[in-house]
């Protein structure tokens, strides 16, 4: 593993940030817009009062891009600022420049004073950029980084899987289809990446092994297990499955619970190559008389929607609907 480190100015990364020379899309790190109006705030607080910012860590990697592994949330952060996508807090107190004392608070970039906009734009940032590394050497250095820091569950299983495993999860859950039936802060924490995780449960559920409890630690030993499993062709049907939801289906709504089952019925569909124009119309018949299904809510009225119980009715459901086409 190889890494140098340069200065680079925040007008100069945010030019390259917008020429695609970096990428965000790294399977180690969480989707951008995690942070509160707050915590952005303090960001470019901190750059107008030469507070040193943690270094921003990307992998140089054949394409020629850069792909951040650490620092997604300060990259985004600074550019969406510059391009004026949000306010400052109010709560900010005068910033002196010069011996000038320029007021911040409740501005946008383009309403700063333009010594402001100066000691913003021409604010160094560190960025190491590694090259040679392994998969194991990102993995670990991910850990690292984030150790003691609040990952979700979901997020934390990014840096136990193995390379392969990832590739997978990551692949499929940055699906288009995804954008539609997942509202912005489920996108934001991930969750779209164990519903794949729970999707290959099913699928690989039959009657010598069974996947059919969504609980942290079921799911865990799931991700050991599929690292000795992987069906490539399955993960090819889900993924044609995905394409034809996203290409059948343009508004869906539908609790985050049950969408593990829809995608595997998707599957299933494919794979038994069922009329999928019948199948979407019964997901949208399903969506939209979601409040009087009687039948569906009886499922849940046991409380947890976890247990292996829980998911077998909702999976069950599932396999009966697509039977029916």
């Amino acid at each position: 593993m190889e890494f140098n480190n340069k200065k680079q100015l925040v007008k100069t990364f945010a030019k390259d940030m917008g020429k695609g020379r970096y990428s965000t899309k790294h399977k180690c790190q969480r989707k951008e817009d995690q942070w509160s109006k707050e915590q952005k705030s303090l960001l470019i607080d901190s750059m107008l009062r030469n507070y040193p910012l943690d270094p921003i860590r990307a992998e140089l990697k054949e394409d020629e891009k850069k792909y951040i592994f650490d620092g997604v949330q300060r990259a985004t952060t600074i550019c969406k600022f510059l391009n004026d996508e949000y306010k400052l807090s109010k709560d900010l107190k005068p910033v002196v420049i010069d011996g000038e004392k320029y007021e911040i608070a409740g501005k946008k970039y383009s309403e700063l004073d333009e010594s402001v906009k100066d000691k913003i734009s021409d604010y160094e940032l560190i960025v190491y950029i590694f090259s040679g590394c392994t998969d194991e050497d990102i993995r670990e250095m991910f850990r690292r980084q984030n150790n003691g820091k609040p990952l979700s569950n979901t997020q934390k299983r990014t840096a136990i899987e193995s390379d392969t495993v990832s590739e997978i999860i990551f692949s499929l859950a940055d699906h288009p289809f995804f954008e539609k039936i997942m509202s912005h802060a489920q996108l934001r924490k991930d969750v779209n990446r164990d519903m794949i995780r729970e999707t290959l449960m099913l699928i690989n559920t039959n009657k010598y092994q069974d996947f059919t409890s969504f609980k942290t630690k079921d799911i865990d030993e799931f991700i050991s297990w599929y690292d000795e499993h992987i069906n490539n062709k399955d993960v090819d049907t889900l993924r044609g499955a995905l394409d034809k939801l996203d290409e059948s289906i343009d508004e869906l709504k539908i609790k985050p619970t049950s969408i593990p089952m829809m995608l595997y019925a998707a599957y299933q569909c494919i794979k038994e190559n069922k009329d999928f124009t019948a199948f979407a119309l019964a997901v949208a018949d399903f969506s939209n008389n979601y409040d009087s299904n009687e039948e569906y809510a009886a499922i849940f009225a046991g409380g947890g929607t976890a247990s292996s119980e829980s998911v077998n009715k909702r999976f069950e459901y599932w396999k009966n609907l697509v039977n029916k086409i």
